[in-house]
């Protein structure tokens, strides 16, 4: 993935290239990417099948295989957030409030991050963000939105949030909450998490952005499964991440 991993300034219509560009999918494949659009609610399947098809170039698979493998790991995604605890707020998107009624609070250090169960447009992947500082947070709020910094102290969350710890320095964590600060506020939104592992792009998730904080700012992947995107509960279950505290 070292080449989307170094993506900087790529403009995300760049990649929404349709027509004859891409081989006709069997109507298996078809009905593996229809299920995956359902998945990523807000994302076209145009936008998927031109982000894949890059990914299938990057990873040296073809654009089904590579369907295929995001609409897996979409599927694993709805498992794990579902799993934890009751969805608070299901069918509504997911936001830094996750259409939970807990206040997510302050967090023990610089660099920590959160994951809630959350819901967007009735699909639960969760949602997460880094602390710039131990009382204010940096996070793709959700559909319609951009990224921002916001007080911890405002956030509400799901029963079953975690707040956790990056097992790294010091100087890592603050570079990275630093970078989150600086340069990824003020995104849109992005819908797509299937393939959202890029450092720098116009639109971003909660995952992405900060998936792309550590990874840009202290060289730290933070994708817990390794797979073609990152989801909320990938970075809550990496062996990167400690939780010292469950709401």
């Amino acid at each position: 993935m070292k080449k989307r991993q170094i993506v900087a300034g790529l403009a995300a219509s760049s990649l929404l290239v349709i027509g004859s560009a891409f081989p006709a999918l069997a109507s298996t494949e078809s009905s593996s990417l229809e299920e995956l659009v359902k998945l990523n609610p807000g994302a076209t399947a145009s936008e998927l099948k031109a982000s894949l098809s890059e990914v299938a170039s990057d990873e040296g698979i073809t654009l089904n295989q590579a369907i295929d493998k995001a609409l897996s790991e979409s599927q694993e995604s709805v498992a794990e957030a579902t799993s934890p605890s009751p969805i608070d707020g299901v069918g509504t998107p997911a936001s830094g409030s996750g259409g939970g009624t807990l206040v997510l609070g302050s967090a023990s250090r610089k660099g920590d991050v959160f994951v809630t169960p959350a819901s967007t447009l009735g699909y639960p992947h969760g949602h997460t963000g880094i602390y710039y500082n131990t009382t204010t947070i940096v996070e793709a709020p959700g559909t319609d939105k951009v990224s921002r910094s916001i007080s911890a102290s405002s956030v509400k969350v799901a029963k079953g949030a975690v707040k956790q710890y990056i097992k790294t320095t010091t100087t890592k964590r603050s570079a990275a909450a630093d970078h989150s600060y600086k340069y990824l506020r003020g995104r849109e939104y992005s819908s797509s998490f299937a393939s959202n592992k890029y450092i720098n792009t116009p639109k971003m998730n909660c995952s992405q952005l900060v998936w792309a904080a550590y990874k840009a700012a202290s060289g730290i992947d933070l994708d817990g499964n390794g797979g073609l995107g990152v989801y909320p509960f990938n970075i809550k279950d990496s062996s990167l991440t400690i939780t010292y505290k469950t709401l």
